[in-house]
């Protein structure tokens, strides 16, 4: 009997308890009072972070307080589409990029290749991209894997340096994927730090090896690694999917091979696809198809330009 009552949820005695100790968590409207009046205003307009292309801008935003996810297929470009991702967003806010893959000088070098639209870039044009990156972008300085509280360290010493948009490239890194229970409790973290700082914490992650398919597989949420709290505790997840394909018909082409029929008809088929698959704040959900364009950037459709850094 003793051994019930210790788990007796209804139990007066423990109800007060439960009721002093969760005192701090429970507030009146007052103590949100600037959030709630400016949801109002903003009615069912959203607000936050867009994406690069234009028509996207009313279905997707990603805002400060909020945690999302980048994940795909190893080799399928999730990396390319958060830097675009990223110096789109550098144009309205400052961004900070905490990748543990890429050195520091590569990261900024196809940034600015993604500013210009362009894989040839002139050495004037690096240095007017140098002199507008200045106040726009922070990096952290490290490669190769960190512990867990260095990768919380680095987003707020960004958050500190004034980044309302950081990207975390990639949770392989940080030495917490090899524990469901681990995994779960920094991005628990993640998302803490998100609300604690106002800011918007992009993590790039990994989904599990196809069990058929390949490399034409196109994952879902429930291919992404780890348990699927991780998913659940998220606001946001992109998943990222490049037509390999269509990439290797594309250099076929470009080398003057000959092509089928069905061959040619896949080349108008997008190079690229952003799927929305999960979005907590806005009813949307679905497929970007984007086209690749000159300096690792995508576009929304094949015959129009990629969104440059006009500034520069």
């Amino acid at each position: 009997m003793i051994q019930e009552r210790r788990f007796d949820f209804t139990d007066k005695d423990l109800q007060e308890i439960f009721a002093r100790s969760e005192a701090a968590d429970v507030v009146g409207i007052n103590a949100f009072e600037d959030k709630f009046l400016a949801r109002v205003e903003g009615g069912g307009n959203l607000t936050g972070f867009t994406l690069p292309w234009v028509d996207t801008h009313h279905l997707v935003r990603m805002h400060t307080g909020a945690v999302s996810l980048w994940c795909g297929i190893n080799g399928h470009k999730k990396s390319t589409c958060i830097s675009q991702v990223a110096l789109h967003v550098a144009r309205h806010a400052t961004v900070g990029i905490a990748s543990f893959e890429m050195k520091l000088e590569d990261q900024a070098f196809m940034m600015c290749k993604q500013a210009a639209g362009s894989d040839r870039i002139s050495h004037a044009y690096a240095r007017r991209f140098y002199d507008w990156v200045q106040d726009k972008v922070c990096w952290y300085r490290a490669l190769g894997g960190v512990k867990p509280l260095e990768a919380l360290g680095a987003i707020a010493a960004m958050a500190d340096r004034g980044c309302k948009f950081i990207v975390l490239d990639n949770l392989q890194f940080c030495g917490v994927t090899d524990d469901i229970e681990r995994e779960r409790l920094f991005c628990n973290q993640l998302i803490g730090m998100a609300e604690a700082k106002d800011v918007h914490i992009a993590v790039v992650h990994h989904v599990r090896k196809p069990q058929s398919g390949g490399d034409e597989y196109l994952p879902t949420r429930f291919d992404v690694r780890g348990g699927g709290t991780i998913v659940d505790q998220a606001h946001m997840l992109f998943i990222c999917w490049h037509n390999k394909r269509r990439a290797r018909l594309a250099e076929a082409a470009e080398m003057g091979m000959p092509l089928n029929e069905k061959e040619t008809k896949l080349l108008e088929e997008p190079g690229f696809k952003l799927v929305v698959a999960k979005q907590r704040h806005a009813p949307f959900e679905g497929t970007f198809k984007l086209w690749e364009d000159g300096g690792q950037t995508f576009k929304k459709r094949p015959d129009g330009r990629t969104v440059l850094v006009e500034e520069v």
